[in-house]
């Protein structure tokens, strides 16, 4: 099973647990984002991330330029509902 039907059965599965309210907020909430068209300006796989600048929990500031001085440069991202 791929990944895309693994994340579809998924979104099936909790689908039924939500209230109804709460899953029109939701479609509401994704087609505002789809009409911004801005999934297709996102960057796919393998594309070249402008260069950043990101402060850590102390206040430093981490530049991507700096950090690929170094080496190969990984950036994950996590996604949450905090």
């Amino acid at each position: 099973m791929t990944l895309s039907e693994r994340l579809r059965n998924m979104k099936e599965a909790s689908r039924g647990k939500l209230p109804p309210e709460t899953q029109q907020i939701m479609a509401e909430a994704l087609s505002a984002v789809e009409a911004t068209g801005q999934q297709q300006r996102a960057l796919k796989a393998g594309d070249r991330a402008p260069a950043f600048t990101l402060a850590e929990h102390s206040g430093k500031l981490w530049s991507s330029l700096e950090l690929l001085q170094q080496g190969p440069l990984v950036v994950n991202f996590y996604r949450g509902s905090w």
